[in-house]
């Protein structure tokens, strides 16, 4: 018996392309509708896909703030109840890692939240991340959506 899920790769999902979902207008939406189909349809090999409590909160922020409540309470009870979705909590191992990489990375402008989306991916062993933002070229992971995706 063969495990299906052995050429998939885990992934987590930044602040933007989930932000980019919830708002048509945005820049990146048909670009961010195409790849998560593609990885819901198994053409994209990425599963599970993670992302934190962290990016949700700067996602409601920000869909709060730019669309509205509804926009903002859509996308999270969406992405809460997918099944596509594991949202990881921090801990505090991750939480200091991400405060001393915050601190040493004092000539770059990366935000915390990257910062503890990296630790917590180091954590749980994913190299590839799904963001616009190429802050995590520089945390040293994969970006998805490359020039192939």
């Amino acid at each position: 018996m063969t495990d299906s899920t052995v050429d998939f790769h885990p992934l987590f999902v930044d602040t933007g392309p989930l932000y980019a979902r919830f708002d048509s207008a945005d820049r990146h939406h048909d670009r961010t509708v195409s790849v998560l189909s593609r990885i819901r349809e198994g053409s994209l090999r990425y599963r599970p896909l993670y992302t934190s409590r962290y990016v949700l909160g700067e996602l409601t922020r920000l869909l709060l703030y730019n669309i509205g409540h509804t926009a903002a309470s859509t996308a999270l009870s969406t992405i809460r109840n997918s099944d596509l979705f594991v949202v990881l909590s921090d801990e505090q191992r991750s939480f200091q890692a991400a405060c001393e990489t915050f601190a040493r990375y004092d000539d770059q402008a990366i935000s915390l939240v990257d910062h503890l989306s990296a630790a917590l991916a180091e954590t749980h062993d994913i190299d590839h991340v799904f963001s616009f933002d190429c802050d995590f070229d520089t945390l040293g992971y994969v970006r998805v959506p490359d020039a192939h995706s």
